[in-house]
């Protein structure tokens, strides 16, 4: 059995496994792997959690070594990014003891269980719909990233978001299937307003109905607003759509001014605007909100330009589907 095995003959029976998940999934690890492949597989030893060779379990422990393998090559400094960094600032993402923690957690699983969680470092392709899905259902989540990330999946409750409008957009579409595990470590967690257009996709820009109605916007599309000069480019706003006119986001602004001074209030869902909304939930800016009133705020002097000495907005769908990279995050 795998206590017999060299450290090589251990890593090539994981990497054997890891293409059952996923057939190119195997290559991108040992490209990713910061150490040597003979490292790795003395790392993916479950030597010590003797329950994994009991009762004829072996597709568990070939699992669950796989899953590590996933993790030492994306929860390092060599893969994972930090928050709001333009380019990226390495951040280590391993939890101390984090070999043993996840032989700890999936001991008594099934192989079903472990194969999801490493089904997590891929995209998978849902309909466009389930991004809406995952907004309703858990929101602007716990605001934090409580479990440990060798213990996250799409499964996770309470699931990790965060309190800035991009942060919600990536855990939503990771929740849902669009992005995969490996996408959230290296572009999300990197993404600020500086890059994230390069980072989820300009999309398509739209124009208001002759009428000057917002035109129909599909359930599920993410849409960015944002200012039209190179100085306010970086003023934007990201939500998605609910396909009835409103679209469901975190940080929203809750009033402005219009270029011609005029106040608007964004409306929400729960039949309040701006002002009643910040006096009844002063510690929440979460919320669905009306897609034409934020169109109405950003075109106003929130995206005043002081060098273009102008106003303008771009608001712009991105297909969930066609998220750069949302695959290997490469």
């Amino acid at each position: 059995m795998s206590k017999n095995w060299t450290n090589q003959q251990r890593y090539a029976d994981t990497k054997t496994y890891l293409a059952t998940v996923d057939a190119n999934l195997p290559q991108h690890v040992e490209a990713t792997l910061p150490i040597t492949t003979d490292a790795a597989g003395a790392l993916l030893s479950l030597q010590g959690n003797k329950m994994y060779a009991m009762f004829g379990n072996s597709t568990v422990g070939r699992a669950v070594r796989a899953l590590k393998l996933c993790h030492l090559a994306y929860l390092g400094l060599n893969w994972a990014r930090q928050t709001g960094a333009p380019a990226g600032v390495p951040a280590d993402r391993n939890s101390p003891n984090g070999g043993q923690l996840t032989a700890d957690t999936y001991l008594n699983k099934t192989e079903a269980v472990v194969r999801d969680a490493i089904k997590a470092y891929l995209a998978l392709h849902p309909h466009r719909s389930a991004v809406a899905d995952a907004a309703e259902l858990v929101g602007n989540g716990s605001g934090a990233i409580s479990p440990p990330f060798e213990k996250l999946t799409r499964a996770q409750n309470p699931f990790p978001s965060g309190q800035v409008c991009f942060n919600c957009v990536y855990w939503w579409l990771f929740k849902s299937g669009f992005v995969s595990l490996r996408w959230i470590l290296h572009k999300g967690m990197a993404l600020g307003a500086e890059n994230a257009n390069t980072f989820l996709g300009d999309g398509v820009a739209l124009d208001r109905d002759e009428d000057g109605g917002v035109p129909d916007i599909e359930r599920g599309m993410v849409i960015n607003w944002r200012g039209t000069q190179p100085d306010t480019k970086n003023i934007c706003h990201w939500a998605v759509s609910l396909g009835d006119g409103f679209a469901i986001g975190a940080n929203n602004s809750l009033a402005g001014r219009l270029a011609d001074g005029q106040d608007v209030d964004v409306h929400f869902r729960d039949g309040m605007h701006g002002a009643l909304r910040t006096l009844h939930f002063p510690d929440s800016q979460f919320g669905i909100f009306s897609i034409d009133d934020m169109w109405k705020l950003y075109a106003g002097q929130k995206t005043f330009s002081d060098s273009a000495r102008t106003t303008g907005c771009i608001v712009a769908v991105i297909d969930p589907a066609n998220i750069p990279h949302r695959d290997t995050g490469a």
